[in-house]
């Protein structure tokens, strides 16, 4: 073997070791590592940078040095703010206890003032049974008029012994906190009722989610009506129907309209492009999402324009920041100034186009910049092809137009964490209830959730809601009308209303 082939041969094994220890790393993080981005960039301002200058957004910048009597004055000036005192809601309900001085003569004490202590107390939740009584009545004048009885109230449940208060609260800790329905179940056993089966809650709970499926469609059509929407996906574990005891892998879609603050989420058996298509159907505007090639499919077979999640490409270089120090850096700095960008927008609620003004000063410089850099380490033949690094550059290069879409149009995010903030729950919640019992089980899951997290989203009162909608489609039909029913567009006082009406 000549020299130059064993120099090309110490070289391809080189890379393969380098391969090899950088993949054995990312499976000790993944299986050992925390789960946190954080990203803390180099403090030091007079080190130099390998790959060129991180753009600064602050255009008067303080000065480095700071004589020790400048900074004494400032230390002594300094005013420690008083600590906050915390307040209970008025609408808590008060129990009074008066303590009185033990003294031997109490009716020779004058009250001249009293200091009062609120401490929060908790009472376990109570289940109580509403008694309808309909006398049977008859008009002894008019013989023939017969026997006259009110009609009972509409229910969810026509003959079954249970309220839509009691089906709202077992929704919520399903689908807000997680609760198996074997757990809650137990519940009821321990508040003492003992013959309501697991079974008859498993039919109470989809009964319910079936109902509200035209509310969900109306949900679905009022996000897929707005211009920008974000969508994501996660998996969804099922019983497979026709083997006992095994399972599938089945999708749950999530798309979340940002500007009315609402999500729908959609469970398909697969993960293919005709399974994020059912609620795209007729989806024409702005589609923010990570990587995944499905919806590069979708954009293709229809008009719709795809922009990508910064926070996603970010991670594909926190990633490589063990294998290739210098060239992550340079990324994660800078794009930790766009976020810092977008925070000081957010802090001063600045409106879409307040928000566009002060991306084109100070974020477009910034992209442009990180983009020629990219195209720079693309044409760099010292970059590994199947390395982490390069895997992060040809991602964030491929799609940098998608990537930095946000910074020309105020109502963009710069990435699409807001529906994955909200899918998470679903990540909880299976690790409690492991799976879903059917494909139409794991859809009622998927209308349950959109409802429950478009109220969240909106600081609506989970349960209120659901038992004042419960009630609502038990009595009505859904109509086109009934979109303004939706959590993200209901009155708010319709609900305070109901809430005052069912304490009372």
């Amino acid at each position: 073997m000549s020299k130059e082939e064993l120099l090309e041969e110490n070289k391809d094994l080189k890379t393969k070791v380098f391969l090899l220890k950088e993949e054995n790393e990312q499976l000790k993080k993944m299986i050992f590592g925390a789960k946190r981005e954080r990203f803390v960039a180099d403090q030091n301002a007079q080190q130099g940078n390998l790959f060129g200058e991180v753009l600064s957004t602050d255009s008067n910048p303080e000065p480095e040095i700071e004589t020790s009597k400048t900074a004494t004055s400032k230390k002594k000036n300094k005013v420690r703010k008083p600590a906050k005192r915390n307040t209970f809601p008025a609408s808590l309900k008060r129990e009074t206890t008066t303590l009185l001085p033990n003294y031997e003569h109490p009716d020779q004490l004058t009250v001249i003032g009293k200091d009062v202590t609120e401490i929060l107390a908790y009472q376990p939740a109570s289940v109580y049974v509403k008694e309808i009584i309909r006398p049977r009545m008859v008009d002894k004048s008019q013989q023939d008029a017969g026997v006259l009885q009110a009609p009972i109230p509409p229910r969810l449940i026509p003959r079954g012994m249970v309220d839509e208060s009691l089906i709202a609260e077992m929704i919520s800790e399903k689908i807000q906190f997680h609760t198996p329905i074997h757990r809650f179940s137990r519940k009821l056993r321990q508040l003492g009722i003992k013959f309501i089966s697991e079974n008859n809650l498993y039919n109470w709970f989809h009964k319910a989610a079936e109902l509200l499926i035209p509310l969900y469609d109306l949900l679905v059509a009022d996000i897929v009506a707005q211009a920008y929407i974000q969508g994501d996906e996660t998996r969804m574990q099922v019983l497979s129907k026709n083997k006992p005891g095994a399972s599938h892998r089945g999708q749950m879609w999530a798309f979340m309209a940002p500007k009315i603050k609402a999500i729908a989420f959609n469970y398909e058996p697969t993960r293919s492009a005709k399974s994020a298509c059912v609620i795209l159907e007729n989806y024409q505007g702005i589609l923010q999402v990570d990587g995944y090639s499905v919806y590069e499919t979708l954009a293709k077979q229809k008009p719709i324009t795809l922009i990508y999640c910064m926070a996603h490409s970010r991670r594909k270089f926190f990633d490589a920041k063990q294998s290739d120090p210098d060239r992550a850096k340079y990324f994660l700095t800078n794009i930790q100034l766009l976020y810092k960008i977008e925070q000081r927008c957010r802090d001063e609620n600045l409106s879409f186009d307040q928000r566009l003004k002060v991306r084109q000063q100070e974020a477009v410089p910034i992209l442009k910049q990180v983009h020629k850099w990219l195209a720079k380490q693309i044409a760099d033949p010292t970059l590994l092809p199947k390395s982490l690094i390069s895997k992060a550059i040809n991602y964030a290069y491929s799609r940098w137009e998608g990537l930095s879409a946000y910074a020309y149009d105020g109502q963009l995010e710069i990435d699409n964490n807001w529906v994955e903030n909200t899918i998470r729950p679903i990540a909880l919640g299976r690790k409690n209830y492991l799976f879903a019992g059917s494909d139409n089980a794991a859809q009622n899951l998927a209308v349950l959730y959109s409802l429950v997290n478009t109220c969240r989203k909106n600081n609506v009162n989970v349960f209120t809601y659901l038992h004042w909608v419960l009630k609502k489609v038990t009595a009505n039909k859904i109509t086109p009308q009934a979109i303004d029913w939706l959590p993200h567009r209901i009155n708010q006082k319709i609900l305070d209303d109901f809430e005052a009406q069912m304490v009372g």
